[in-house]
């Protein structure tokens, strides 16, 4: 039976080995060709690199102006990830804590709007957008990130502040706490794990988006990192040397976040999911 076990044991470590594989092997085939002069790019991709060629990097960093895009990537994805944060938490408090006929359509109506493809809204995205003068523009991109984030956000945040036994919150407003001090003190803090895998999550998805920003940013100053990189490639011409770096710059912060984070993360949604 110990042997039966431990083979079992190295069968799951083999497999978990070659999954882990087969998840790092496109951003490892990306890493050593961004290296790579652009010709054997071209004619040798699975090759190791015959001439290391680090200049590309500051080549990228200088032609893609990746401090102007970086900056404009990190103001819009905080900006939504926090403002989805703030306003879930506290819609999803209301709809648990006041339970009214309103509330529960309007809990309805905010994870029904999940269901709905963004295709068929981007005209109207449009037309409203520029009707109060936020196409082109950073405000834009953030309330159009937050319109989109606030639906999913809400459904996990509310199975979480479910799971809460609602004799904490009567003993802290025993305790002299007001319904502001509940919400600070008592609530955030017994859901920062659910808190955390939001943020993780959203800032993954808004830091790598391209749709979204293309069409509320598609301006020079504007631009993210996922557009800058995508001017790379033309009709004519294809700047691998220029676009691998800057995609191995712009993947890795989040992508090393998300590796260490992913406890977190599946205990936050795991705890999201439980009603009370």
């Amino acid at each position: 039976m110990k042997t039966r076990a431990q083979i079992l044991k190295l069968l799951k470590f083999l497999v978990s080995l070659i999954g882990s594989l087969f998840f790092f092997a496109p951003f490892a085939l990306v890493i050593y060709n961004s290296i790579k002069p652009q010709a054997q790019i071209m004619t040798d991709l699975l090759g190791l690199p015959k001439t290391v060629q680090w200049s590309n990097y500051s080549n990228a960093w200088q032609s893609l102006h990746m401090g102007k895009v970086m900056t404009n990537t990190i103001l819009v994805t905080f900006g939504s990830v926090g403002l989805i944060l703030i306003i879930s938490a506290m819609v999803s408090y209301w709809i648990v804590r006041h339970p009214t006929k309103f509330s529960k359509v309007f809990e309805t109506l905010l994870i029904g709007s999940l269901l709905i493809p963004f295709a068929s809204v981007m005209l109207p995205l449009v037309k409203t957008m520029s009707a109060l003068g936020l196409n082109d523009s950073l405000w834009g991109g953030i309330l159009t990130y937050v319109g989109i984030g606030l639906g999913f956000s809400t459904f996990i945040m509310t199975g979480a502040v479910r799971a809460i036994p609602l004799e904490i919150e009567e003993a802290a407003m025993i305790d002299g706490c007001n319904v502001y001090q509940t919400f600070l003190l008592i609530v955030l803090p017994m859901i920062r794990s659910t808190f955390l895998s939001i943020f993780i999550l959203d800032l993954f998805w808004i830091w790598n988006d391209y749709i979204v920003a293309l069409i509320m940013l598609n301006t020079t100053e504007l631009q993210t990192v996922q557009l800058a990189i995508n001017k790379l490639f033309g009709l004519h011409a294809n700047q691998w040397d220029i676009a691998l770096p800057a995609i191995v710059m712009s993947i890795a912060p989040i992508l090393v976040l998300n590796v260490f984070m992913q406890k977190k993360i599946v205990s936050g949604i795991a705890s999201g999911a439980v009603k009370g």
